[in-house]
């Protein structure tokens, strides 16, 4: 009843997307995990991640999806071949909320897939920031029965639930309330901040140029920004425009003095308003344009009828102060073949430090742009 495949070229994937947006519906997955968010990627990043997408039918229907990529790299003259998830383990751009497109009723199905994995020639899996639900649990059970697997690592990713009604402000810190209160009464008294909602694909590729260039200034001196890859830049662009052009995604921006102060590029997704990039501009830090975005994009979301703003992966204390609570991600790393024997016979840590670092330096390079 059941049959796998698998493709490696991201040419081979364009015309699945019917197939595929019906079945991350069926299975909840995120945006990040939607067919143009992976096309996107890929398109962008195939010098570095190859796909290894897998495919599970029943009678002739595709029911579930493993969307994996290929990674090569070589650290210390040892080649390591990183299994990962598309939009996430090549250290730039990186997604989050990620997983297989799976029934988590389907254990059988899941099987199918991790025996799918094993036939695909890599040596370190690192199945990083995926949904910790059932799926993920599940499949990190049958992975560890399978190779040497590290123990789960959860990973913070912070959300408010936002009030049906009433005034957001009062979801976050009180000291953060009155700073803000202060800070958005002096400025509204003299006629110096506008608020603007960009909604329009054209203006939303201009917008997202701008926070890529805002970017580059404000880590200029701080070891470089990673949007000084035009290729990354690009792939902002693209995607927030093509978001935009379906009707779930905007940018917020809030203006002092006539000038872009910050700006907040949010997607929408199911009941959730997730901030993808938040970014602004330092000449402007004594009035908190980051905190008085995000108030403006969460009092949005409020009349949107969104119940939960999500900031994404990683533990910034900003993103507390703003009535955050952390919901946890979940990380699967293992090895085998020839990285897996050298951590036998050496007993040393060398090659542990060279697995986590892979992930470490993704996890560093992403956490920039915060």
């Amino acid at each position: 009843m059941l049959r796998t495949w698998r493709l490696d070229h991201t040419v081979d994937l364009l015309s699945m997307q019917a197939e595929w947006e019906a079945v991350r519906k069926q299975t909840g997955g995120s945006i990040f995990t939607s067919f143009d968010w992976a096309i996107e990627w890929l398109r962008h990043f195939d010098k570095v991640a190859s796909p290894r997408v897998v495919f599970v039918e029943e009678y002739g229907v595709i029911i579930a999806i493993a969307p994996f990529v290929l990674i090569e790299q070589k650290s210390m003259g040892l080649k390591l071949k990183k299994l990962s998830l598309i939009g996430n383990g090549s250290g730039v751009a990186e997604l989050y909320e990620l997983g297989l497109l799976v029934d988590p009723e389907r254990e059988d199905v899941l099987d199918r897939i991790v025996e799918e994995m094993d036939k695909i020639d890599w040596n370190v899996l690192h199945l990083n920031e995926m949904t910790d639900g059932p799926v993920s649990q599940s499949l990190y059970r049958k992975v560890a029965e399978r190779w040497e697997t590290d123990e789960p690592v959860r990973i913070p990713c912070p959300a408010t639930d936002i009030p049906r009604e009433g005034d957001v402000m009062e979801v976050i810190s009180s000291r953060t309330r009155r700073t803000l209160r202060k800070i958005t009464s002096a400025l509204e008294a003299e006629s110096r901040v506008r608020y603007r909602c960009v909604d329009l694909p054209k203006e939303a590729g201009e917008a997202a140029s701008m926070y890529a260039l805002q970017h580059l200034e404000r880590w200029e001196d701080k070891g470089g920004s990673i949007f000084s890859s035009e290729n990354l830049s690009s792939f902002l662009k693209k995607v927030m425009m093509a978001t935009v052009t379906e009707g779930r995604g905007m940018i917020y921006e809030v203006w002092i003095d006539g000038s872009l102060a910050s700006q907040m590029l949010c997607l929408e997704d199911g009941d959730v308003m997730r901030a993808y990039r938040v970014g602004m501009n330092n000449r402007y830090a004594e009035f908190s344009p980051g905190n008085l975005v995000a108030l403006y994009a969460m009092t949005e979301a409020q009349k949107a009828g969104f119940t939960r703003f999500d900031f994404g992966a990683g533990p910034e204390e900003f993103k507390y102060r703003l009535g955050a609570r952390d919901r946890p991600l979940m990380r699967i790393q293992a090895k085998r073949g020839t990285v897996r024997a050298m951590a036998k016979i050496s007993s040393l840590p060398v090659v542990r430090q060279l697995v986590d670092r892979s992930g470490a330096k993704d996890q560093a390079l992403r956490a920039m742009h915060e």
